[in-house]
């Protein structure tokens, strides 16, 4: 891991649409992580066209664009996962990038964004957050989602409640990523003993 005092921060952007108001989140988030004191990066999936998941297959795990997910994953100590709401769950393309990971996420620290058609985007940030927990990774237990309604015309997010609430989740998730991440690998420097708890199950 990089100097505690500057995390290095992924923030993923989970939207297949050039114009969906995910990409405002993906801004603020950003920026905010960055005035934080963290080294960010943001991965756009519509530009990145992850291809479907294909397990075991050599040959796509040889393209380019899965490699560049799984490098930048790894570069990452924590993240900030923003997807829109897709039928009660993330979109297809955010979770086609976890299908892709595992080790890549284990031990990190993330906070969850949505973007919903009306909702209160409940059902994506949870299903965000069982996936990032499924691949051995901590979430923020707060998050922060805004409806088509809290976007100016010009695709500005206007609602003050939900911007603040944004930028608490990216400040957080800058705090509280080096301990963890100290503490992650105290614990795998152990090897497999049983201390060393779900640490010692990634060697």
């Amino acid at each position: 891991m990089t100097n505690p005092s500057r995390p290095r921060i992924l923030v993923v952007s989970g939207s297949a649409r050039l114009d969906s108001h995910v990409h405002e989140m993906v801004r603020i988030a950003a920026e905010t992580a960055e005035a934080a004191g963290a080294e960010v990066q943001v991965l756009r999936l519509h530009e990145l066209a992850l291809p479907v998941m294909r397990n075991g297959d050599s040959e796509q795990n040889a393209l380019a664009a899965v490699q560049t997910a799984r490098e930048r994953a790894s570069w990452a100590d924590g993240f900030i996962l923003v997807t829109p709401e897709y039928h009660g769950s993330m979109s297809g393309c955010l979770k086609n990038w976890f299908d892709f990971l595992f080790d890549e996420l284990a031990g990190k620290f993330a906070g969850v964004l949505a973007v919903t058609g009306g909702g209160g985007g409940d059902m994506s940030i949870t299903a965000v957050k069982t996936s990032f927990s499924w691949c051995h990774g901590f979430t923020l237990p707060y998050h922060a989602a805004a409806r088509g309604s809290d976007f100016s015309a010009d695709g500005s997010l206007h609602n003050q409640s939900v911007r603040d609430r944004v930028r608490r989740v990216a400040h957080d998730v800058v705090r509280y990523t080096p301990p963890l991440r100290a503490a992650w690998e105290q614990a795998r420097s152990l090897g497999q003993a049983v201390a060393a708890g779900v640490a010692g199950t990634h060697g």
